[in-house]
């Protein structure tokens, strides 16, 4: 399905850009492993828990337009660079390692980060139009993807790998139909 240029609207490329990014780092990491039988973890730690993240953070805080929620989104960009260099500095070899501990200081700002856009949405006249809003749906999206991987990703090594990579697999499949229902309601122009 190839949805127009104006359907998504500028406004939400760094969102756009960013799930183009995590799926090709997915995809590329999956053939590499599969040819080289390498650790990927380097292009995770990298491609995934910086620069990802960094655009979804990003997206936020240019969709943010009230003046004291761009200055605490700004702090959360901060607290996220904070977090990069926290992270390098006392993990040890960060980048042969998935840190878990910095995806979930990642998922908890941006969290925040929706927090700060759906108290603004909600306190707009936006919410009238809350159907046909995509920055809306990219916000409930993420919102079950990273929340429901929460506790699978904390209990990683206690259950099974099929539970595990099932309820991985049931949590994508939720957070995209929800991303496509809403790139299908949207409509050009409503940010």
């Amino acid at each position: 399905m190839v949805i127009k240029y104006r359907k998504i609207g500028k406004e939400n490329l760094f969102f756009i850009a960013g799930y183009i990014v995590f799926s090709m780092i997915d995809t590329f990491c999956y053939f590499y492993f599969k040819a080289t039988h390498r650790s990927t973890e380097m292009f995770y730690v990298i491609g995934f828990l910086v620069i990802v993240f960094c655009m979804y953070l990003l997206y936020y805080f240019q969709l943010l337009y009230w003046p004291v929620l761009k200055k605490l989104q700004l702090f959360l960009l901060i607290l996220f660079v904070g977090n990069i260099v926290v992270m390098f500095y006392i993990e040890d070899d960060l980048l042969h390692h998935f840190s878990f501990n910095m995806l979930y200081i990642n998922i908890l700002l941006l969290m925040f980060s929706i927090i700060l856009f759906l108290y603004q949405t909600f306190n707009s006249d936006k919410i009238l139009e809350l159907n046909n809003y995509l920055p809306f749906w990219i916000s409930v999206s993420l919102l079950i993807l990273f929340i429901g991987s929460i506790p699978i990703l904390y209990f990683r090594t206690t259950v099974s790998e099929h539970i595990y990579f099932f309820i991985l697999f049931m949590l994508n499949l939720i957070s995209n139909g929800i991303l496509l229902f809403g790139l299908i309601r949207n409509k050009a122009g409503q940010t």
